[in-house]
Formats: C-alpha cells, sequence, structure tokens
C-alpha cells in the first residue's frame, strides 16, 4: 500500500458517517462524536466520590480541582463504547465509572478506514489547489513548508524575495533545511503609504545572494522615501501658497490669521517615529465664551497627540507678562520669510534657558494648574499672534500614541511659538516632553480653521485624575 498523505494543510470538510442510526464526522486524526474524539482518559474528569483525607482521617483542606465537561462529551465517550447514552450527566458518569469497555472495535475499524479515506481526498484537492497557484507569495502563503522543500529542491540557488504574512512559518522552515534567510523592511508606494505586506522575507542557498537582495531592497526603500517626502513637501508648499494668496484676496495680509491646519516639520520625531507620509501637523483655534477667549491647539506629533493652551505676551490687567523682549530691552525679533528655520527655533530655546525664564513660570503655573483653565490661558478681546507679538508661549497636555500612556505633569513644561511673515503662515516652535526631550519645530499654514472644539474638556481628559484612573484600570 501506498504512504498514507499527510494530514495538513486540511482543504476539505470533514467526512460524515452513519452507524447504528448515529452520525460521526472525521477529519483525517480520529473519528468525532458530538465534537469530541475517544477519549481514554476520562477519569480525569470524574468528580470524587468522597473527599480525600489527611492521614489523620480528617477532610483535606485542598481537594484536587476537576475540570468539567459538558454532557456533549460524557455522551460521546458512552457511545464510543457502545454504552447507553441517555440519562442526567452523573449517569453517563457512572456508567463510564463502573465500565472497563475500551472503544468499540466496529467503531475502530471505521475510525481507522475513515482517516486513510480524509487523507486521501484531502491531499488530492489540496494538490489541485496548489497547482493552480502561479506565484511564489501565492505558494509560500498556501504552504510554507511545502513551497520551502519543492522550489529549493529545484532551484539551483537563486536568492528569492517573498512578500507574505506567513514570514514567521518561512524563518522556521528555512532554518530546518539549512537556507539563508532574513526579512527586510518593505519600500513604501509612490505615495508615501506602507504597503500591504510591509516586510519581505529573502530566502536563498547562497548567503551572498541574500545579502545582496536585501541591500538592493534596502536602497530601493530609501529612494521611495525620499520620493515620498518630496511628494510631502511640494503638497505643502502649494497649500501653503494657496493659503497666502486667500489671505492676500480677502486684505489679511496685514493683519495675522493664525487659526487654521499647519503642517509642521520636527525632524527629531519624524526620523525616530515617522514613516511613508506621516508627518506632524497642528490645528490652531480661538474659543471664545461670553467675555472669555482662549487660542488653543491639537497637535499631533506621530508618537504624541495632545493639545497646546497658549499665552498671551500682550500686556493687560489679566496678564502680569512682559511684552517679548530680551533682559537688554531689545524688541522681540519677528520672523519673517526665510528667516524660519530650525536653527531659529534653537537659539530661541538655548535663550529662554539662558534667562531662566522656565522654573520661574513653573514655580507659578503649579498654584492654579488643576483649574478648569487656569487663569492664564485667558485673553483680553485684542490678543493675537501680531507682527508686535508675534512670540507666544503655550503648555501642553496629552498622550503617547503607541499605550495611549498620559504624559504626567507636562503642562508645568513652558514651551513657545514664534509666528511669522509672510501673514502669520509661518512659525518655529519648541516642544519638550519625556518622550521627545526638548526639540524644535517648523511649520507652514495650509488650511482655515475647521469646526470647534472644548479644550476644557480636553484639558481635563489628560489631567492627573485621568492618569490615576487610567493607572488603576490597567491592573484590574
Amino acid at each position: 500500500m501506498d504512504s498514507i498523505p499527510v494530514l495538513r494543510p486540511v482543504v476539505i470538510p470533514a467526512l460524515e458517517h452513519k452507524i447504528r442510526g448515529k452520525l460521526f464526522t472525521c477529519m483525517g486524526d480520529g473519528l468525532q462524536k458530538n465534537g469530541y474524539t475517544y477519549d481514554d482518559q476520562v477519569e480525569r474528569y470524574l468528580p470524587l466520590l468522597e473527599p480525600l483525607l489527611t492521614k489523620a482521617g480528617k477532610v483535606k483542606v485542598h481537594q484536587p480541582q476537576v475540570r468539567k465537561q459538558p454532557q456533549s462529551y460524557w455522551k460521546a465517550q458512552c457511545v464510543f463504547r457502545n454504552l447507553p447514552q441517555t440519562g442526567t450527566i452523573a449517569n453517563l458518569q457512572g456508567q463510564l465509572r463502573f465500565s472497563d469497555a475500551g472503544m468499540d472495535p466496529e467503531l475502530e475499524e471505521l475510525e481507522d478506514k475513515l482517516n486513510i479515506e480524509f487523507r486521501i481526498k484531502n491531499a488530492s484537492v489540496r494538490d489541485a489547489k496548489w497547482n493552480l497557484l502561479e506565484t511564489l507569495e501565492a505558494k509560500a502563503e498556501a504552504d510554507p513548508r511545502r513551497f520551502i522543500l519543492e522550489h529549493f529542491s529545484q532551484d539551483p540557488g537563486t536568492a528569492i524575495v517573498l512578500k507574505t504574512h506567513r514570514r514567521s512559518e518561512l524563518h522556521q522552515e528555512s532554518e530546518v533545511q539549512n537556507l539563508f534567510h532574513q526579512s527586510v523592511d518593505a519600500p513604501h508606494k509612490p505615495d508615501g503609504s506602507r504597503p500591504d505586506v510591509d516586510r519581505w522575507i529573502v530566502i536563498g542557498k547562497d548567503q551572498s545572494a541574500v545579502y545582496d537582495k536585501i541591500r538592493e531592497i534596502s536602497r530601493e526603500a530609501t529612494r521611495a522615501r525620499q520620493q515620498a517626502e518630496g511628494i510631502r513637501q511640494e503638497r505643502t508648499r502649494k497649500l501653503h501658497e494657496q493659503v497666502i494668496s486667500t489671505t492676500k484676496s480677502l486684505g489679511k495680509d496685514k493683519a495675522w490669521d493664525v487659526t487654521g491646519s499647519w503642517t509642521i516639520s520636527c525632524p527629531d520625531i519624524e526620523e525616530q517615529w515617522g514613516e511613508g507620509d506621516t508627518g506632524c501637523s497642528l490645528e490652531v483655534r480661538i474659543s471664545q465664551s461670553g467675555g472669555d477667549k482662549q487660542m488653543w491647539a491639537q497637535f499631533d506629533f506621530i508618537a504624541i497627540t495632545g493639545v497646546f493652551r497658549f499665552i498671551s505676551p500682550v500686556p493687560s490687567e489679566r496678564h502680569t507678562e512682559q511684552p517679548q523682549s530680551s533682559k537688554s530691552g531689545e524688541s522681540a525679533r519677528i520672523v519673517t520669510g526665510s528667516a524660519v528655520s530650525q536653527n531659529d527655533c534653537r537659539a530661541e530655546d538655548d535663550d529662554e534657558e539662558e534667562n531662566g525664564e522656565e522654573s520661574d513660570e513653573e514655580d507659578e503655573y503649579d498654584e492654579f494648574r488643576e483649574s478648569p483653565t487656569p487663569e492664564e490661558f485667558y485673553l483680553s478681546t485684542p490678543d493675537l499672534p501680531s507682527p508686535k507679538y508675534p512670540k507666544w508661549n503655550y503648555r501642553w497636555r496629552g498622550e503617547e500614541t503607541g499605550e495611549s500612556e498620559i504624559q504626567l505633569y507636562s503642562d508645568k513644561k513652558l514651551c513657545s511659538i514664534t509666528f511669522g511673515e509672510p501673514g502669520g503662515t509661518k512659525l518655529v516652535g519648541v516642544f519638550d516632553g519625556d518622550l521627545t526631550g526638548r526639540i524644535a519645530f517648523t511649520g507652514l499654514k495650509t488650511g482655515v480653521a475647521e469646526g470647534r472644539g472644548d479644550v476644557d474638556d480636553a484639558w481635563h481628559c489628560w489631567g492627573e485624575q485621568a492618569y490615576e484612573n487610567a493607572r488603576v484600570g490597567r491592573w484590574h
């Protein structure tokens, strides 16, 4: 007799067979009744007739735990032993407890027959489907082991690249067959989006051939990233030009309007967490309720998302801050045109640290930081960024995007954004967080303001109480 085909992968439904009026099924690894095969150790699930005792004759405190089985299991075990399958679970268990009957010989014979029949039919259908597969990926996806065995028994040694989600099985089988194998990041699509399979596997008999393929794919991935970045920058440039054109057509080129969508460039974040056309963004908004006004922003910096709340530099009854100037009395620098750069931002950052401004602000802020809207976030009616007051400090709250962990005490860090010409459509800024450290970013306005939001609610959702609730929740 020819050897019996291997069982897996299974590509056909179970075989059915009736004997003595009872329906059985088989999928090549045993006869099944009610979804259960014959169990020669049913005693594992039988409840104790009496509790276990200690040597002193007392009931043991810790009795063995017996896993319960449903009635369908007990019925199936009775059928396999040709015992009655009627009655309660206790009745069925009683029959099995006091019977030494094994599997019914007629059912054993049927099981052997159906196992072989199933495997032969399954192999026939499986081979027919296999022969219809046209690509290497399709075969590797369908049956990694068979693919490795067949392909490399015929191929002279060329390294192959497979774009499949079954890399783990292919790595394992390649190791068994003493093949060289390595995964590599796949190049992004021309539009910068991730491919459907973001990691490819290279397999071959020759190590140098595998490494050559890996280097080739890596170079292609680098070119794809550069192309995607170029497309993203060009898209940002066009949107920014449209914003400038719209601003001028409305006669607002002299009065700044910083509200709206901003495309942010932050190499420190993008190089570590960015991928494809994923970038940083900012949505600046003005909220007004009654006579109270606030300027705030929603931000998405890939690894961190949250809100900024701005602090007006304009002197008023509500603010004790002085207009922006250095200690020597020089007026604040207005960022214009090409003056917006990462170097400008870092220079401002250094000035703040030298002047020791941050620590003083934090001490004052601690006194009222748990208020729904701390006093320093309210603006007077005319308070808006302008050529006279381009630099605005801000505080932020938010969460890390991977684990959604709230960045506790982030609002104690005083950061800043300086808006610039033309028309307040460019900016440089400083962001400070435990995850990122103190980093610089630049931005171009690329859209008008859309919709509203409640900054007070968002601020509360990322506060200390929310952090504590989330921390407790993780342990329950």
